[in-house]
């Protein structure tokens, strides 16, 4: 029930250069999230950008198609993401999504999905419009998985998008929140902090392993022992714990 009354106050937008991708989205929408209501679609990337930053037209939940015209999904997403944590973002695709996912959550996406798979739109379109992050089956791995030579992708809410973003570029935060703040880092070891640090940053377990000189194995043991210190019912999770300090 809690579900239901968070969609119906839920405005979508959309970006899509197909203008018939667009006019077909609008009129599926009331079935594939029931109560939403539309409020925009352009196919600029520019227009995009400008209209989510805008107060009167700013959307709840933006879907960003990752192929534009005149610029990339993938930099719609971060525009906007740098600006502003009131925006949740589900990047679609006609491609396979493991072409765009890593840096779609990189650039602070809550979410990927393929526009052909309408069963699978529908549970992402429900799942960010009401908080939370979508990842396709296909691309998740389990956090015991050891399998060393693929990476889970990790979508996180927004606002802890937009920080690890702003703590990217060495920006202050005015949140209130301070960067060494040690209520939760202190459960860490530096190893493990370090770890978590990079993770934030959108580094890969091998990229992380290979910095350390140490090998992929002992990051993920880092990682996993960091999910557990910090209370996390994921990874995704305790890296969002870890940039909330």
């Amino acid at each position: 029930m809690e579900t239901t009354a968070t969609t119906a106050m839920t405005l979508v937008a959309a970006v899509d250069n197909d203008t018939m991708a667009l006019l077909a989205l609008q009129g599926i929408l009331p079935q594939l999230l029931p109560g939403a209501r539309w409020l925009w679609g352009v196919g600029s990337a520019s227009e995009a950008v400008d209209r989510a930053l805008d107060p009167e037209t700013r959307p709840r939940l933006l879907l960003v198609d990752m192929s534009l015209d005149d610029g990339t999904g993938i930099g719609v997403v971060r525009r906007i993401r740098e600006r502003t944590d009131r925006v949740a973002m589900l990047a679609v695709t006609a491609f396979d999504v493991s072409t765009y996912a890593a840096r779609a959550a990189q650039a602070g996406a809550q979410g990927i999905v393929s526009k052909a798979n309408m069963s699978s739109l529908a549970t992402a379109l429900r799942t960010v419009a009401t908080g939370g992050t979508y990842c396709p089956q296909e691309l998740g791995a389990p956090e015991d998985s050891r399998d060393e030579t693929v990476d889970p992708v990790m979508f996180i809410d927004a606002a802890s998008a937009r920080l690890r973003l702003l703590r990217a570029r060495g920006e202050r935060i005015e949140n209130g929140m301070k960067a060494g703040s040690p209520m939760r880092r202190s459960r860490l070891s530096p190893k493990e902090s370090e770890t978590m640090r990079l993770l934030s940053r959108g580094l890969s377990y091998e990229q992380i392993a290979a910095r350390g000189n140490v090998s992929t194995a002992t990051v993920r043991t880092y990682a996993h022992r960091s999910v557990t210190k910090l209370g996390a019912s994921s990874l995704a999770h305790a890296i969002a714990l870890y940039l909330e300090g």
